[in-house]
């Protein structure tokens, strides 16, 4: 059991060390939230609109339409400019309990990879990376890369060296720290 806390409190720290390095600095996310000098009005407007907080899909068509009215105005919208909003009423500028949060979800992310590296019968080096690295591209697959395919995020790339990078670092230590123990030493035998 010591071993599993362990790793999954040093996996935590990699995933949330790396996390900081790709969203803070250097941040390699960066084009995923670019400036605009326009921001002031761009935001009064949503404001004067009385907008609604939520996250919006801008240029799509009236789901209250019918069928063949919502075709139209797809055809009107194509080739036309769109985007994806998403607003909120107040900012906070409060990290302390998103980071807390994170941490404590990376904790449990690598407590998770853990277990799988200790399902492995006679696991390698080479076989724990890959296995640590196909819980990478997972993520990356399921989610950022999903919704590149519709919309069009800028930093796909950098979410793809999140998919990559951390998950080598962690498939190496959890190697070295889920190495199989031997069955004749009954003191090891509890993890």
């Amino acid at each position: 059991m010591k071993r599993k806390i362990l790793f999954s409190l040093i996996g935590g720290v990699i995933l949330f060390v790396w996390m900081f390095l790709s969203w803070a600095m250097p941040n390699f996310h960066k084009s995923a939230s670019s400036y605009t000098p326009l921001q002031g009005e761009i935001l009064q407007k949503f404001n004067d609109l009385k907008l609604h907080e939520g996250m919006y899909m801008l240029g799509q068509a009236d789901p209250a339409a019918t069928k063949d009215e919502q075709c139209k105005q797809y055809k009107e919208l194509d080739g036309k400019s769109w985007a994806v909003v998403n607003y909120h009423k107040t900012m906070s500028s409060d990290m302390v309990m998103p980071m807390i949060r994170g941490f404590l979800v990376d904790i449990v992310i690598s407590f998770l990879l853990f277990w799988i590296f200790l399902q492995q019968k006679e696991p390698t080096l080479m076989n724990r990376i890959y296995v640590s690295l196909a819980v990478g591209m997972i993520g990356f697959f399921f989610l950022p890369y999903t919704s590149f395919i519709w919309y069009k995020q800028p930093d796909i790339f950098a979410y793809f060296a999140d998919g990559i990078i951390p998950w080598l670092i962690l498939g190496f230590i959890g190697h070295k720290m889920a190495k199989p123990v031997s069955t004749t030493d009954n003191s090891k035998l509890a993890l």
